[in-house]
């Protein structure tokens, strides 16, 4: 497939078909389009104020201790201005070896304060933009980098096709599980509405979902392998 460079939607409707997506639906009439943009979401017993959404990426232009730095302040001032309203705060660090980069943010009690402030100027921006903020649901994506993190390389099992490193122990896992409980409850502190745990792109805990050959509380069957997750959110 040829860069994203399209001059109009005739164009990337017709690329489209000749590469037979031809289940993607394209919507032309811009009224239509705005009037699902606009659609209210129930988000458990929240109404987000409509269908547009900011993802979890992070930006990594943190300091070296992890607070929001002066891009990332930019950054979200702009998400703010933007009109999504659900600002998914990007992947947040709940422990220093668990950061992919020495730019990664990190939740701790040193820089909650710092999110805290982030947070309250977002929903300000935000407000100042289209009149109010109450509509707004901002959670935050909490991980441990694990294989991927840049300062200690923690694994959940040792995989024959990646690079080896240091497998967790599971009392290790149970006080990660420790951390990840006190940077929700930071997270609260801070000003966010909810907090997610990143199980995805072959970070701690989406490697642990596959440990299938790891021995002990947290490897082998589907209990054992989905135990962290649910110790955590319980």
């Amino acid at each position: 497939m040829r860069h994203f460079r399209y001059q109009s939607l005739d164009e990337l409707e017709q690329n489209a078909r000749e590469l037979g997506a031809d289940a993607v639906r394209f919507e032309h009439d811009p009224e239509r389009v705005r009037t699902v943009l606009a659609r209210r979401v129930a988000v458990g017993d929240f109404e987000v104020g409509n269908s547009i959404a900011v993802h979890p990426m992070e930006g990594c232009d943190g300091t070296a201790d992890g607070r929001p730095g002066e891009l990332t302040w930019r950054r979200w001032e702009r998400f703010a201005r933007g009109g999504a309203k659900l600002l998914w705060f990007e992947a947040t660090a709940v422990r220093e070896d668990g950061r992919a980069n020495p730019r990664q943010l990190w939740l701790t009690d040193a820089t909650v304060d710092d999110f805290a402030r982030l947070l309250d100027h977002v929903r300000r921006a935000h407000a100042a933009e289209f009149g109010a903020a109450d509509d707004l649901l901002i959670p935050v994506q909490l991980t441990h980098s694990g294989r991927w993190s840049y300062a200690r390389r923690m694994i959940a099992y040792e995989h024959p096709l990646l690079a080896p490193g240091t497998v967790i122990s599971d009392d290790e896992l149970e006080r990660l599980e420790d951390d990840f409980v006190a940077a929700g409850r930071l997270a609260l502190r801070a000003g966010f509405q909810a907090f997610d745990l990143k199980v995805t792109h072959g970070y701690l805990l989406s490697e642990l979902m596959g440990a299938t050959t790891r021995e002990g509380r947290y490897g082998g069957s589907l209990e054992n392998r989905t135990r962290f997750i649910r110790n955590v959110l319980g």
